[in-house]
């Protein structure tokens, strides 16, 4: 755990918000680079990130609201720290976020739908650098272990769960590409990288050691339980989709 990555007497360099911008920043230039590879028209990007940035923000803190405890809700609703600073669930920002691309894409007609695998990579990419700052800011972290891997956070050995996600988010941001680059179709990518996310999100889960996560039914997390239903609704899209293709 290395939250601050370097500090002097008039500069303090902190992790996560060093991998945040990070996360933002490979994604835009990601997704910009092969817009420009595939002769796209790069006008459109830089609203749609701001919008996406804008509501992911707010509904990764709305879900971060959602699944912390009742007397705490409070306090962080009235914390501009909370608002500005940590505390985040991807799901949610996922979610939010999808809800802008829709109305932004399909309602007001700003963006190609079509395109929509052109955003896969650097959404990937983004978010496997930003569970690397997790990493070490200490946030998201796993339960205890005895593995030779195990890494020495919060007073015990534990699974470097945030490092578990990240190579997976990698090998699917690689495989994503990889799909772009052959010029799958945009169904495919799309569905694909639901599928295989919430995949590896739901097995990850089981080695989270944060109670911030919630656990409700069955002992799955939050994050479980939208995983669980996001592979069953994609699985089935896909399905549904070679049914009408015979």
């Amino acid at each position: 755990m290395l939250p601050v990555l370097f500090e002097s007497s008039f500069f303090t360099l902190y992790a996560y918000p060093l991998f945040m911008g990070l996360s933002w920043g490979v994604g835009f230039y990601l997704t910009r680079y092969l817009f420009e590879k595939f002769n796209l028209d790069t006008k459109p990007l830089i609203p749609l990130f701001g919008g996406i940035f804008a509501t992911s923000w707010i509904g990764a803190k709305v879900f971060f609201l959602i699944v912390s405890s009742e007397h705490k809700v409070t306090q962080y609703l009235y914390a501009d720290e909370f608002w500005l600073g940590g505390g985040f669930v991807f799901y949610g920002g996922l979610i939010f976020g999808l809800a802008f691309y829709f109305i932004y894409s399909l309602w007001l007609k700003k963006f190609p739908f079509e395109e929509s695998k052109m955003l896969i990579p650097g959404l990937v990419f983004g978010h496997a650098i930003g569970r690397v700052g997790c990493f070490f800011t200490g946030c998201c972290f796993g339960t205890q272990c005895d593995l030779p891997w195990a890494i020495h956070m919060h007073g015990e050995w534990i699974h470097p769960v945030q490092l578990y996600e990240a190579f997976g988010l990698f090998v699917i941001g690689y495989m994503s590409l990889k799909w772009v680059n052959q010029k799958k179709e945009n169904f495919f990518v799309v569905t694909r990288y639901l599928m295989f996310y919430s995949l590896l999100r739901f097995v990850v889960e089981h080695f989270r050691g944060d109670l911030i996560r919630g656990v409700y039914w069955f002992d799955l997390s939050t994050s479980q339980m939208i995983s669980l239903a996001l592979f069953i609704g994609t699985l089935a899209a896909v399905y549904t989709k070679k049914l009408s293709s015979k």
